[in-house]
């Protein structure tokens, strides 16, 4: 049963991945608004082969993504501009991911050795042993602190 597009958005996933016939027909649609086309019209204008193209229109139907009326498939024209942000997002999402870096190649060698623990186990050696007054352990802790953060920035 075909979901108003309201409901898509509580939060459930869209439901098109990126570089798919469905992803690239509901882009169609929604740039071209204002007409209605057949399975065939839209795999003339797209990349999409004519054999898939009317199983995408069905899938795209069925998840009320699209509207259908004598053989034509078009995009609301009050949901179009909603369904383009969300195919924006995701667009962007894409681009955001195949731009990132697979490795971690901005990262020095051994960086991780250089973190302090923060297992406080780890690092008995450089806490303070004796209790004094409690002045004297909250400037001993500060100073702690001060070292430890030092030795983390590079100071």
């Amino acid at each position: 049963m075909p979901r108003h597009v309201d409901e898509l958005r509580d939060g459930e996933p869209f439901p098109i991945k990126p570089d798919t016939n469905e992803h690239e027909a509901l882009s169609f649609l929604v740039s071209h608004r204002e007409y209605g086309f057949t399975p065939t019209e839209i795999a003339d204008r797209t990349t999409i082969s004519d054999a898939s193209a009317s199983k995408t229109m069905t899938r795209l139907f069925d998840k009320g993504l699209v509207d259908r009326s004598q053989g034509a498939y078009y995009a609301d024209p009050d949901r179009a501009d909603d369904l383009k942000r969300r195919l924006d997002s995701l667009d962007a999402a894409v681009r955001l991911h195949e731009t990132a870096p697979d490795d971690d190649a901005y990262a020095e060698p051994g960086w991780d050795e250089d973190v302090s623990s923060i297992d406080p186990e780890q690092n008995r050696d450089q806490l303070p042993t004796e209790v004094g007054n409690e002045t004297d352990t909250a400037d001993e802790a500060a100073e702690l602190v001060g070292r430890l953060v030092g030795e983390e920035s590079g100071e």
